[in-house]
């Protein structure tokens, strides 16, 4: 009596597995951010920065203008400048868009790294006002798996931010730990089977 049952539930995990592989095999990979998408990606920034959810602090025009110049270096030359012990450090970088055909981006994404070692760090990603909750955040989290596919993702999000970390966990990354700040960390490895 238990055989059928385990052969069913074991064919079921088969399945289920077989059909998360192929629905990721199919994602789209993001496309290069152009020039006219940095003004969105800095609006979601400072829309994130007036709830206390920003990775920059955005206290006044300059830093604004900084973290343009960087934006537009980074769609240019593919290199995110970062700070690193007072200096000026090159890092890869990319600025990457989801668009559903030549419209503006329905979401964003930006990840940078150190080197060809390293893990890409997810900076910092939205989805546009009118696409939120249509679980356009995974598809654009899974599209980037796909686009950096071999390589782990990292990035850390305050717990506050329910519906960020709903599309991170629907799009396999594991909450790896959460500080004294309620801030976690989270990972997606470099293979989608993991």
């Amino acid at each position: 009596m238990l055989t059928p049952f385990k052969k069913l539930f074991s064919r079921a995990e088969k399945s289920s597995s077989r059909h998360r592989r192929q629905r990721t095999r199919h994602s789209r990979p993001l496309e290069k951010a152009r020039d006219e998408d940095i003004d969105s990606f800095i609006e979601a920034v400072l829309q994130a920065d007036g709830q206390g959810y920003s990775p920059w602090v955005l206290r006044n025009e300059d830093t604004l203008q900084t973290l343009r110049r960087a934006l537009e270096f980074t769609v240019h030359r593919g290199l995110w400048l970062q700070r690193d012990d007072g200096q000026v450090a090159h890092w890869q970088g990319r600025l990457l868009s989801l668009r559903h055909g030549e419209g503006p981006p329905l979401g964003m994404v930006l990840a940078c790294r150190p080197d060809d070692e390293a893990a890409w760090q997810l900076r910092f990603f939205y989805i546009s006002k009118e696409w939120k909750g249509s679980g356009h955040g995974t598809r654009l989290l899974r599209a980037l798996r796909v686009t950096l596919s071999g390589v782990p993702l990292q990035t850390r999000l305050p717990l506050a931010c329910h519906s960020a970390i709903g599309s991170l966990e629907a799009a396999g990354f594991n909450r790896q730990y959460v500080d004294a700040l309620e801030v976690a960390s989270f990972e997606a490895p470099a293979k989608w089977d993991e």
